[in-house]
């Protein structure tokens, strides 16, 4: 895990992976390695749309043999239905994704990742797939009961974990900076949200940010789960699409503007969200 401290003063390339996304850092690691999720796969090339999603009980869920998942399922559908081939690539580490993506070895990264203004400097993004916000997922004393920390203020000198490369990090910078004070950050390069929520629920972690969608399917299988601290207000959840390719984010826009409005998707958004 790297060690991070928001009030740390660090080079301007940096400061802006810490705004919003490690974006800077994918650029320095293109000119070296490759990223380890992707490194098997060729360019996307033709009519088929390459797809990074991510391993989660939200968006990409293996499940009895059978691929769960609203995310997963919306995109299927979509996909179906305009009669555009799918290649799913599952990922555990963000930051890997996000470098996948900007060297265009997948056409779209899919994700529980807030619209921010950081991530739209790199990425043309699509208009919001879901609501959500970010909430503190701690370990109480007991099932339904609550954990030490009841408020954002109480973060004050603490430390959360996030995954390495989430956009997570943008909101406890300005949280940092409305309280005055340092909050400590791990980022951690090998385990994504939902790994961090189960490390949590484990005594592994002591506090980490991630979506509340994810938190509470997390917490429904471990009950000494608190995930009653908000972190931010909601959100717009969206998918990013490699640079420059704003066709593809115009299409999807249309699409899920279509789909949002039939029986399928109110289905997918009572069972998932």
């Amino acid at each position: 895990m790297k060690h991070n401290s928001m009030h740390k003063r660090l080079p301007l390339i940096i400061c802006i992976v810490i705004a919003g996304l490690a974006v800077v850092g994918i650029m320095r690691r293109s000119d070296g390695r490759r990223s380890g999720i992707a490194e098997e796969f060729t360019p996307p090339g033709g009519d088929t749309l390459a797809v990074a999603i991510e391993m989660s009980p939200l968006t990409y869920n293996l499940r009895n043999d059978t691929i769960e998942g609203f995310d997963y399922l919306l995109l299927r559908d979509i996909a179906r239905e305009h009669g555009i081939p799918v290649v799913f690539h599952p990922f555990s580490q963000l930051e890997d994704a996000f470098l996948g993506l900007y060297e265009h070895r997948y056409n779209l990264l899919v994700a529980s990742v807030p619209s921010t203004s950081t991530l739209k400097k790199y990425f043309p993004l699509t208009d919001a797939v879901y609501l959500d916000k970010q909430v503190l997922v701690q370990l109480a004393d007991s099932a339904g009961g609550r954990g030490p920390i009841l408020s954002q203020e109480q973060l004050r000198g603490d430390t959360v974990w996030i995954a390495e490369g989430s956009p997570f990090r943008t909101r406890l910078n300005n949280m940092a900076k409305e309280l005055g004070d340092t909050i400590t950050i791990f980022s951690d390069p090998e385990h994504s949200s939902e790994h961090l929520a189960i490390m949590t629920a484990t005594g592994d972690v002591k506090h980490a940010v991630v979506n509340e969608a994810v938190a509470r399917r997390i917490a429904a299988m471990y009950p000494r789960l608190d995930i009653a601290t908000p972190i931010s207000f909601n959100q717009f959840q969206v998918w990013a699409v490699a640079p420059g390719d704003t066709a593809l984010r115009d299409s999807l826009n249309n699409w899920l503007g279509s789909f949002k409005h039939t029986e399928a998707y109110r289905r997918l958004a009572n069972r998932y969200l």
